[in-house]
């Protein structure tokens, strides 16, 4: 016999709940370039793009408070692509970091030998944290 344990996970009137540790509270994939659209995301309300390479992402629901970890990743910038970088939460000059808000956070597709940023076509980010 198996036994199944659930705290609070399944679709409420207000969206979906996660209360269950390690699973990603928000994601996104994105088109990153022209004009910038997500392919699929749970838990994203909106993008913005910033500049070359340069994205906000705003939550739906937002964290509990801002020490929640995002990552990054992307692919297809031309004939560059396997030597970019995502780096989360820079700014376009990647000189100051850009402190991540419990509503959005901020990243970066970046050239680390060119030290320029550049938009990608395939864009994957997601957050791991508490839910508010």
């Amino acid at each position: 016999m198996s036994t199944i344990r659930v705290d609070n996970f399944g679709p409420s009137a207000g969206g979906t709940t996660y209360s269950a540790r390690g699973i990603a509270k928000a994601w996104v994939n994105f088109n990153g370039t022209g004009t910038i659209a997500a392919r699929d995301s749970e838990n994203v309300s909106s993008l913005t793009d910033n500049g070359n390479g340069d994205f906000t992402i705003t939550f739906s629901s937002g964290m509990s408070a801002a020490d929640y970890s995002a990552n990054a990743d992307h692919n297809g910038n031309g004939s560059l692509n396997n030597d970019w970088m995502a780096h989360s939460m820079f700014s376009s000059a990647h000189s100051t970091t850009v402190a991540p808000t419990t509503s959005a956070y901020r990243f970066c597709t970046f050239h680390p030998a060119n030290k320029v940023n550049q938009d990608c076509t395939y864009n994957t980010s997601s957050a791991h944290g508490d839910l508010a």
